[in-house]
């Protein structure tokens, strides 16, 4: 299979879709040719095929793989036409791609303690560095903490619970925000101190979600010893934001309309 190079457009299939909560999907999507080279941590943009329904970013949920492999999460949005054409897509069904896009990456150079804290959708860029830094870097220490409503939110949980047993070096916390039965209950900002360590002092720190959530998590960091260089973020919406960069020339019939919720 040949490889496209840095920005680029590509057809990809649908290799499955399952709901992993009673709002989120995930797809899997396979090169029908050429795939999209990225690094974890970055994202790609999603429409359909003919350019009917509105280009949204999505982050990659998963590690590069050597059959060009995409893995994304779709939040369904009431209303909105993108994620509604997303969660109705079907095994062998066609879209496109676009990217990859975003520097929510790990330093090339970094070796101590990597944080990686996600809300909701907000797991699949750190879930992709988790992945990405246990094949490079097995013995660098790594935390993921993800935020969740209920159990019902959880994603991947037995997954991480696997790593966890199987690395000594790489840790897995959660907290369910809306279910004070939980032995954690509260929120990252709240519990990062006790959770994790009152100093971060050389730590890496990624943090993706929504923005109060992403916000709340960069201070906590910073009041924890972690350095403002050392902290990445990824802001997520509730309606995925199209890329507001330079573009190519946008095709005719090709629509930049955001969802509404």
């Amino acid at each position: 299979m040949s490889q496209a190079n840095t920005w680029s457009q590509h057809r990809y299939r649908v290799q499955s879709s399952v709901a992993v909560t009673p709002v989120i999907r995930e797809l899997w999507l396979m090169p029908v040719r050429e795939q999209i080279i990225f690094r974890a941590g970055q994202y790609v943009l999603l429409s359909d095929v003919d350019w009917r329904v509105p280009q949204r970013s999505y982050s990659v949920a998963n590690a590069p793989r050597a059959d060009g492999a995409i893995s994304i999460l779709v939040t369904r949005v009431q209303g909105g036409p993108t994620s509604t054409w997303s969660h109705a897509l079907e095994t062998g069904d066609e879209v496109l791609l676009e990217g990859p896009f975003g520097t929510f990456m790990s330093a090339a150079d970094r070796r101590g303690p990597a944080l990686l804290l996600g809300a909701g959708s907000g797991l699949a860029p750190v879930r992709a560095l988790a992945e990405d830094l246990i094949e490079r870097e097995p013995r660098r220490p790594i935390t993921l903490f993800f935020s969740c409503r209920t159990r019902a939110d959880l994603i991947d949980h037995e997954r991480f619970q696997g790593w966890q047993r199987e690395r000594t070096d790489f840790r897995y916390l959660h907290t369910l925000t809306r279910d004070p039965s939980a032995p954690l209950h509260a929120r990252i900002p709240a519990l990062l101190a006790d959770c994790v360590g009152r100093d971060l002092a050389g730590w890496e720190v990624f943090t993706s979600g929504p923005s109060g959530f992403v916000v709340g998590c960069s201070s906590a960091a910073q009041a924890l010893g972690a350095l403002a260089t050392d902290i990445h973020t990824e802001e997520f919406f509730t309606d995925p934001q199209p890329w507001l960069g330079d573009m190519p020339p946008v095709p005719a019939g090709r629509s930049t309309m955001q969802e509404t919720s």
